[in-house]
């Protein structure tokens, strides 16, 4: 792991939060970012494409599942890039982050309402949850 982030007035990260994984994904000089579907919660922010670790699962078999589900790709999961520990009004969580690759399949929206190739100084323009902001400004890409 590189790195730790808390955001103001949280308890000590992994505490009582919810694990979940983000998939971090580089096509040359562009990184995958996926927009959440409606009807769920925070309706059409961009995020690193992932999800909350289930029951019985670790965190790279859920980024696995994920990205099958989200985006219908195979990725092989490297590192442990980030910890991001973030407070949302309705949930806490420990994003964590993996640096992946796709084995197999081209994204397709699935379980998101869209996907984007994007150059990372380019996300400013994006609408990113905090976590996932939190992150990008971790890993400086």
């Amino acid at each position: 792991m590189n790195a730790m982030s808390t955001n103001p007035g949280t308890v000590q990260s992994g505490v009582g939060r919810v694990p979940v994984t983000a998939a971090v994904i580089n096509r040359g000089a562009e990184v995958l970012v996926a927009r959440r579907p409606g009807g769920g919660r925070h309706p059409g922010a961009w995020e690193f494409p992932g999800g909350k670790v289930e029951e019985g699962e670790t965190a790279r078999e859920c980024l696995i599942r994920e990205m099958r589900e989200e985006l219908g790709i195979e990725v092989a999961v490297g590192e442990e890039l980030a910890r991001v520990a973030y407070s949302y009004p309705d949930l806490a969580i420990e994003l964590i982050a993996f640096s992946c690759e796709i084995e197999a399949g081209e994204p397709r929206d699935i379980g998101c309402s869209e996907h984007a190739w994007v150059e990372p100084a380019a996300l400013d323009g994006f609408e990113l949850l905090p976590a996932d902001r939190e992150l990008l400004r971790m890993l400086d890409i």
